[in-house]
């Protein structure tokens, strides 16, 4: 793969690092979920990576290139994609620093019967091999997955033909959470 290919498979994914960043940073705030706090601190990390990376490539590529200038416009989109996930990084961090959300986000709180939650498939969940079609969850248990990690790697926005493996992570929102940790092989909390 060439340097130019390789940024470009960067680009892509810092992009949909960023949207998925923003996306999870204010989800937090919104349930005031740690769990979803942590899951942009991970995101970070890994922008943090492929800016690094992509510049690196960047600058070894300006050695084969005619004009090595143009190469800058590279340089600052991975920066600029960087300057979202920093964004997101510290409005995840109201949640993790216990800052006291503001009435009007209680209110819309009160109003908002879905949820957002981090939930690991187990060992033996019946989730495993399933694709999302085959599962149904929005209309069966109310419940959306917005991203799976697997192991350092994120499907966002994973399509029907996606299927669930053990060690998935997965990135719901909806109105029944309890339920998709039980099938995922998880422990529910009683209340």
């Amino acid at each position: 793969m060439s340097e130019l290919e390789e940024i470009k498979s960067c680009l892509i994914e810092m992009k949909d690092i960023s949207s998925l960043m923003v996306d999870l940073a204010f989800s937090s705030v919104m349930y005031n979920s740690e769990d979803i706090a942590e899951e942009v601190y991970l995101l970070e990390e890994r922008m943090d990576e492929l800016t690094l990376k992509v510049k690196k490539l960047a600058l070894k590529a300006a050695k084969e290139e005619e004009k090595p200038t143009k190469l800058l416009s590279i340089i600052e989109m991975a920066s600029i994609n960087e300057a979202i996930s920093d964004a997101a990084y510290k409005i995840a961090d109201l949640v993790l620093r216990d800052v006291e959300p503001h009435p009007i986000i209680q209110r819309i709180m009160e109003d908002t019967e879905e949820e957002l939650g981090r939930i690991t498939v187990r060992k033996g969940s019946v989730l495993i091999g399933q694709t999302l079609k085959q599962l149904k969850l929005p209309s069966k248990i109310g419940t959306r997955i917005i991203a799976i990690k697997r192991g350092t790697r994120y499907i966002y926005n994973p399509g029907k033909d996606d299927t669930i493996e053990e060690g998935d992570v997965l990135i719901a929102v909806g109105s029944d959470l309890d339920r998709l940790r039980e099938l995922a092989g998880e422990e529910v909390e009683e209340e």
